[in-house]
């Protein structure tokens, strides 16, 4: 009986001795900074989401004040393309995201309401103006490595099958390359088929049909 007491006290007095230990650990877990989300969209004090269409068969139209752009590959007989940025947001301040954060995230959300073939998203690799033309920006964007990224962004899972609905599109990897010091040029929008895409642009008079980027991120430690 002595030896299973002393066996007792013994896993006793080690238990106590680990507590301030767990506590430590406790408190760690509890002090661990939470990830920064951020929501970009056209309200408020937030202007900087700039999309427009460029049409091959209105090859000199600027249709960058619509609140509706369609892509796809025969529109009319003529192709159809959607270039879209989020300006401003690296930088310092409570709305930005700092320079080298971590990006845990990052969504960008567009409100579809026509059901179109699958949509490849490429990131732009050349600076283009809100007044874009299928012209001025050479017969279009092509997805050479050049103008835009060779392999899609992300893309959209075939046919939209509401009338209308959020599509979103994971984008994690072209916000982090913006964050870590990358020209930040959008995307475009390109259609694999002739089934037009539409969504609603920034420029729609809805704000929840706006186009949405959704960034959750750990802004950089500090020194």
């Amino acid at each position: 009986m002595q030896v299973k007491k002393e066996i007792k006290n013994i896993i006793f007095e080690g238990f106590i001795s680990m507590c301030p230990f767990f506590l430590a650990l406790f408190l760690l877990a509890s002090q661990e900074v939470r990830p920064t989300i951020l929501n970009f969209v056209n309200s408020g004090t937030y202007s900087g989401c700039v999309d427009t269409e460029i049409w091959e068969l209105s090859p000199n139209k600027v249709m960058e004040s619509l609140d509706v752009v369609t892509t796809d590959s025969n529109n009319d007989g003529g192709e159809s393309q959607i270039l879209m940025r989020f300006e401003n947001i690296v930088g310092n301040g409570d709305a930005k995201i700092p320079a080298h954060s971590r990006i845990r995230s990052a969504t960008l959300v567009v409100t579809a309401f026509d059901p179109g073939t699958t949509v490849n998203l490429h990131r732009m690799l050349i600076p283009w103006h809100r007044a874009a033309t299928w012209n001025n920006l050479v017969s279009g964007v092509s997805a050479d490595g050049h103008e835009a990224t060779r392999h899609r962004e992300s893309f959209t899972f075939g046919k939209i099958t509401a009338n209308k609905q959020k599509v979103r599109f994971e984008v994690t990897d072209t916000v982090q390359a913006w964050v870590n010091g990358r020209a930040n040029h959008g995307w475009v929008f390109l259609n694999t088929g002739a089934n037009g895409w539409d969504f609603y642009s920034s420029e729609h008079e809805d704000r929840e049909s706006r186009p949405l980027l959704i960034v959750t991120f750990d802004p950089p430690s500090k020194p």
